[in-house]
């Protein structure tokens, strides 16, 4: 039975009224936040998030921007109330501000600020606000140290600290803060979140003196409640079983060194675990995340997976449990340096979840078209350091890699250039404003051929870059902070590849971009740029960025849904005419066949017979597959019985693999090959073909793995799943060889497919 959304103390128009007012509440204080700060960060990229929460700090509401960033105001509400409640106290009028990442923050440049909310006598909620910061001091500026050892080389971390007492700012505090800082600008970013935290509060306090504190109280509460009863109600439609999925970490800050990041869940009538035991120690350098982090992952990936219709606040945390050993790359703990977290392990960790969970909706009839394949798996932190025009010092933050491609869904293409998977309101910073407010200028900004990951339906595209300097008035220098770019972490579902890996490249000398020539802008190809083309390494920083230097780089696409030999050669065609995909990756990933004259035209002839002779080639290349690392189902589940009325008739799901409840079989759709039980994992079944991931297709690690091989390291690999009746590609998981991959058990005993 699903749990009953409202309390007996008030009728659901006034709950619909008082809710929308919280979520408009989150919104406003958004936009006060960043049209005070002004930041390119904030502003072009929404790198922020706003929130309320309950008296113990539980989330009730958050603003449509980050969602990770909202995820950690409990933990942050949680320190505050324990470090600060008996000294220097918790009162009216109050704010404290923390980015101590050990204490509940993604990492130290995201600062948080909460403000108590009190009415008649008794504190009611926590306001908060969170967002990224142009700098917060240590000996690198913007906030990656790449040569971090422990958090003490990290710049500025703040613990719990009353920044605003009684209405008033303490200036001594802000400072104390800016003497750390060395982008004055910074401090903009400091008063937005005291503006956020005063409109948030100011606007609760008017709702409870309209409606009363208590109905505020309930309203807040059955918030969370209703949430956390309709997940339990999904969850319950979906089937029970194990699903273990692995990604990897490339770059530990210090060095290219593939560290992996295993995740197991267990879904068990209505509750989720979500076990990372396996995952690799926590690293030397800053690539790791502490808990929070972890918890911020992990809630958001449930949140985007299967609270797709509902607000996300903490009922999802209370549908999900999670384990993890200590000092992981997921779990690293004071004082190891974590500054990288959220575009390393923290948004590697979300994408993981993401996917483990899109595995347990495909084995569900009614919600299988809820699956994705990852979005661009990683994130960057590209800055251009150095003098502006007027002479004066600057962080030039570069964030078009929010405009990142989004997973395919197991109907539909992924998005071109749809944004991050954890910011609800995708946006990224405009050219010309950038250009206005800094030295640069851009040669272009457009989508990347060939980066979406190939599939029945594809992968969204990413985008690209190339930047150069323009009019500075002293040295710049570049700062890239990153990991990507030999693994393609944006995998694929149901037999989909992976988007583009990132890559970074400088073109030294290109001395036919001075600023005085008039083709400056004009380049259409990385080879007109010119000059002497470099590889880049990523978590670099003080590169010289002189002025017939190219700065480029790329980002992740997402990862494709199902074997590109059953795209649709139509859709194909249209990939080519608008250069999201190359002719060459037409013919070799996707079998199609085009004629290529003053137009481009299909042969749809020669096109079947083309793919049919790549199946034939798959089969011949394949070996039968051995799991080295099985998951068995716990007795706990296999026990169970099915409920009554369950239906046992013949499910299709993802058109793929059919599944005959009735005989317990699970066989291949296309050509009717039996692959075995229904409830085992379907890569049993079939015969593998596994390869480097630099082959796969252009922009998938090739820049980098040779120079990783040559130092021993072993390379990542696609290990493709056929089926042995017509060599249909069913999966491509993302590997290390001899390591531990994905896998899945599934019990469909108590799976109602109505």
């Amino acid at each position: 039975m699903q749990e009953n959304p409202m309390s007996d103390k008030i009728d659901p128009v006034l709950f619909e009224v008082v809710w929308h007012r919280l979520l408009d509440i989150t919104e406003e204080m958004g936009i006060k936040y960043m049209r005070t700060s002004g930041s390119p960060i904030l502003v072009g990229a929404y790198d922020a998030s706003t929130g309320i929460t309950l008296p113990d700090g539980k989330l009730v509401a958050m603003g449509p921007y980050i969602s990770t960033q909202a995820h950690v105001l409990r933990l942050i509400v949680d320190s505050v109330i324990k470090q600060r409640m008996e000294s220097p106290g918790i009162n009216p009028g109050d704010m404290f501000i923390c980015n101590d990442p050990y204490l509940g923050a993604t990492h130290q440049p995201d600062v948080a600020t909460v403000a108590p909310v009190h009415h008649s006598g008794a504190l009611r909620a926590w306001v908060g606000s969170s967002g990224h910061w142009l700098d917060i001091g240590g000996s690198e500026p913007g906030g990656f140290n790449m040569t971090a050892t422990s958090v003490f080389d990290e710049g500025l971390r703040l613990p719990p600290t009353k920044i605003v007492e009684g209405h008033e700012i303490r200036e001594d505090i802000v400072d104390l803060i800016m003497a750390q800082v060395r982008e004055p600008l910074a401090e903009l970013d400091l008063r937005g979140q005291l503006v956020a935290n005063e409109v948030g509060r100011n606007r609760l306090l008017e709702v409870a003196d309209e409606v009363g504190p208590s109905v505020l109280d309930d309203v807040m509460r059955r918030g969370i409640s209703h949430v956390a009863g309709r997940l339990r109600s999904r969850l319950r439609s979906l089937p029970d079983g194990l699903w273990r999925e692995v990604q990897y970490l490339d770059h530990d800050g210090h060095k290219q060194n593939v560290r992996k990041i295993v995740c197991t869940l267990t879904k068990s009538g209505d509750h989720l675990t979500l076990d990372f035991a396996g995952s690799d120690a926590q690293v030397e350098g800053f690539a790791n995340t502490a808990f929070g982090g972890l918890r911020a992952a992990v809630l958001s990936g449930v949140c985007i997976a299967l609270g797709y219709d509902l607000t996300w606040n903490d009922g999802a945390a209370d549908c999900v449990e999670i384990k993890a050993p200590r000092r992981t790359i997921v779990t690293a703990e004071y004082p190891t340096p974590v500054s990288m977290s959220t575009i390393s392990a923290i948004i590697v960790t979300l994408n993981l979840v993401l996917v483990v969970l899109s595995r347990m909706l495909l084995a569900s009839p009614r919600h299988h078209e809820q699956a994705m394949a990852s979005w661009c798996a990683t994130s960057l932190g590209v800055s251009m350091v150095g003098v502006n025009r007027d002479g004066t010092f600057t962080v030039a933050p570069e964030a078009s890699h929010f405009a990142a491609g989004a997973g395919a869904r197991s109907y539909a293409d992924g998005v071109d250039t749809g944004g991050i998977i954890i910011n609800t309101t995708a946006n990224i910073p405009s050219i010309e404003a950038t250009e206005d407010a800094y030295p640069l200028l851009y040669l272009f900004r457009r989508q990347l051929t060939d980066s979406g990951g190939a599939g029945r339906f594809r992968g969204g595209a990413s985008g690209e870059v190339a930047i150069v300097p323009y009019e500075s008035q002293g040295p710049l220098s570049t700062s890239f902070a990153g990991v990507g770019s030999l693994t393609p972490n944006a995998v694929g579902l149901a037999g989909g590849l992976p988007g583009a890996s990132v890559r970074y490249l400088r073109f030294l000398d290109a001395a036919r971009l001075d600023p005085e020539s008039e083709i400056l802008g004009l380049v259409g190809t990385l080879e007109q740029i010119g000059g002497k083309r470099t590889v880049g390494p990523l978590n670099s920083s003080k590169i010289e960025f002189g002025i017939n230097t190219v700065e480029y780089h790329n980002w992740q696409g997402g990862g494709g849904f199902g074997d590109a030999l059953d795209r649709d050669p139509a859709k194909v065609l249209t990939d080519v005419r608008t250069g999201l995909v190359s002719a060459d990756e037409a013919f070799r990933t996707y079998g199609v066949v085009l004629t290529v004259g003053t137009t481009i035209e299909l042969d749809g002839g020669g096109t079947e017979e083309h793919r049919q002779e790549l199946r034939k080639q798959r089969l011949q290349r394949a070996v039968p597959f051995t799991d080295s690392h099985p998951l068995v189902l716990p007795e706990s589940l296999t026990a169970q019985e099915p409920e009554s009325g369950v239906e046992r008739e013949q499910v299709n799901y993802w058109n793929i693999v059919a599944i005959d409840n009735a005989v317990n079989t699970m066989s291949c759709m296309r050509c009717g090959t039996v692959l075995g039980s229904a409830t085992m994992d379907v890569r049993h079944g079939c015969v593998i073909e596994e390869v480097p991931a630099a082959t796969i297709g252009p922009i998938r690690g090739e820049d980098y793995a040779e120079d990783y091989s040559k130092a021993g390291g072993v390379p990542i690999a696609i290990r493709s799943f056929y089926c042995p009746g017509c060599g249909r590609r069913l999966e491509a998981d993302l590997v290390v060889p001899g390591e531990v991959g994905p896998s899945s058990v599934i019990f469909r005993g108590g799976v109602n497919t109505a």
